[in-house]
Parts: structure tokens; sequence; C-alpha cells
């Protein structure tokens, strides 16, 4: 009788960060740190995670750089829902390949590593699961996982909850279907009072950036810092990035305020107090900006090393502008003037 009516206990109400630091485990083939998972890591997932549990968001928009950790705030998200809150969802990465990818590389081992996920969704050996490659089934909901290319993925079919990954390497078309983060939405419309709609890429070109101009329809979220010397809150930026000339080595960061350099350990303290401040009016849409200064797993002294390689090329110059910086890259080529083309305009 006692086990039943534990087993008909509802579960414990918790935020998806709060889940996360309670049950999710990291798998060693995914993560240079397999183990229990720590949300105090890196500080800044927890109000990107807590906005997703928010009841009163809908759409989430992430721009971030590399090593923020962007894959595993999904994982987590989908893991809460699974165990906490029974949903169907829709994870879209750009190709059906590397929708494979994320299927068996992060999510199986994520299912079979976490103690509270891994009797929910069935073993794919076993004939009745419901388990494949493309959908996890699990009481409740289910998890389908497709390519933004591939159009009979994002056929019709009730989702509450839609993770969009890396929308800026979505094909412009899913075949002839349309856009397809327009089609993964449409899936939602069914869930008009509880669904969730997910968006995270770094940038890529100016003007041609999915997630910068879901960014900037946000209310534009930016991770505060204090100065661990004169406590003033700031945004870390590349322009405050010092070092000596050829001595990456050297490489810290210089308060915006009183000047005072900080080392790593005095960057990964500060960050730790830090906090999300909307810069707009909240519309239905949190947006977040993280860049690579803020990573737990990037010393400044190999962001430097890498940045005086980078700039010797446009191409690898783009590469650190869009997955360190979480900037979009304009090319720097001849450019027209606005206002000297209007002066000569004529009737």
């Amino acid at each position: 009788m006692q086990q039943t009516l534990q087993a008909m206990k509802p579960p414990p109400n918790l935020k998806i960060d709060e889940w996360a630091d309670l049950h999710r485990r990291l798998s060693p083939e995914s993560s240079a740190e397999p183990g229990l998972w720590s949300t105090d890591r890196a500080a800044y997932q927890r109000g990107m995670m807590q906005a997703i549990s928010d009841p009163r968001i809908e759409n989430i928009v992430f721009m971030t750089g590399a090593q923020i950790g962007k894959t595993e705030i999904i994982n987590n998200s989908i893991g809460y829902y699974v165990s906490q809150d029974p949903s169907p969802m829709l994870v879209v990465q750009p190709t059906l390949e590397l929708a494979k990818m994320w299927s068996s590389d992060r999510l199986s081992p994520m299912l079979r590593d976490t103690p509270i996920l891994k009797n929910l969704v069935k073993d794919p050996r076993s004939r009745d699961s419901g388990n494949t490659l493309y959908q996890k089934q699990f009481p409740g909901g289910y998890i389908a996982i497709v390519g933004a290319n591939s159009p009979s993925g994002l056929a019709a079919r009730p989702i509450r909850c839609v993770f969009l990954d890396e929308v800026d390497r979505y094909p412009s078309s899913a075949g002839s279907e349309g856009d397809p983060i327009e089609l993964s939405k449409a899936r939602t419309k069914t869930f008009t009072y509880n669904r969730k709609i997910v968006m995270v890429s770094t940038p890529t070109n100016k003007g041609a950036s999915r997630i910068e101009s879901a960014f900037e329809e946000s209310d534009k979220r930016f991770y505060y810092v204090p100065c661990p010397d004169c406590e003033h809150e700031q945004k870390l930026i590349w322009s405050n990035v010092n070092w000596e000339k050829d001595k990456p080595e050297t490489a810290c960061y210089v308060c915006e305020e009183c000047g005072s350099a900080w080392d790593d350990a005095k960057r990964y303290r500060a960050i730790k107090k830090g906090n999300w401040i909307a810069t707009e009016d909240f519309n239905g849409t949190a947006g977040f900006h993280i860049n690579g200064i803020y990573s737990s797993w990037t010393p400044l002294a190999e962001a430097v090393k890498g940045f005086l390689v980078a700039k010797k090329m446009p191409d690898t110059l783009r590469v650190f502008v869009n997955t360190y910086l979480a900037e979009t890259f304009e090319d720097q080529g001849e450019r027209v003037d606005d206002y000297a083309v209007a002066e000569r305009a004529e009737p």
C-alpha cells in the first residue's frame, strides 16, 4: 500500500536547472567532465534554463558562442520534460545526418546514464519499445528528432516543445515545403497555453543570420558580472581583453570602471556572481546573448592565441567572430554610403 501511494505522488515542482543539479549525469563520451551536473560550473546557464521553465515565456532565443553549453541546456530541458512534465517534443538539427549524430552521441548517453531517465525510455532493442534513432517514446510523450532539410520529418504532428538547434545552418526551405522554422512552429498550434519554442545558434553573416534577427525581436538579455575589486557590473567584451604583444599567455580581462586586471580565476569568480539583465521591454520572447569570454572551459590565453591566428585571414576571422564573440560577421569590402546615394536622388 505504501509503495502504491509513493508511486501516485506527483513529481516535485522543480525548475530545469534544479532538476539538472539533482538528477543529471554527464556521460564520458559526450563530456570532458563526466559525472554529476553542476549549474554553478557555468552560472550563466541557470537563468537560461529558468527562462524555459517560466510559464510566462513562450519563445526563448540563445545567441551564443561555442563552448557555452547551449547543447547541454537543450539536453537538460528534454530530460526535465521526460521525467517531470511529459510532453511531445521536436528537436530540429540542420541536417538529417546531424540529427542522427545528436541522437546517438548526446541524447542516448544522457538517457542511459541519468538514473531518473533510464527506465522511462525503453531499450531500443525491444520490439515494442517505440525507441528508434529518430523517435524516443516515453509515458506521456515522445521526442521526434529531424533534420531541417527533411520535409517529411516536419510533417504534421502535435508538438508542445520545439528545440531548434543551430538555426543559422538551416536551409532556407525544407525541400519545397517552406521555412523549416515556421513549419516547426506550426506543429505547436494545439498547445496555445503552454508551448515552448527554443531557438539556439551561433550567428553567421550580418543581414543573413536567423538567430540575430530573432534576438533583435526579443528583450535582449546580457549577462552582467561585478568587478571583484570595485563591484561595477559590466558585460564582458573583447576590447577589454588585454595582453602583451606576442605574449598571449599574459592575457587578462580589464575592468572598464577601475582598470583592475582579472586573471582566469578572478574572471570565473566574477561570472559566478553575475546576473542576466534585459535591455528591452519583455514582449513574449526572452533573448540571451553570451560570448566565449564567459566560458568556464576556455582560458583567455587560449582565446587570444586563436584570435592572433584567425585575424590573418577573413575566413578564419569570420569563424572567430561567429563562434567566440557570438557576433555576426560583415565583410570589409567596398560599401555604399546611404546618405551619398540619397543626396543624388532625382524626382
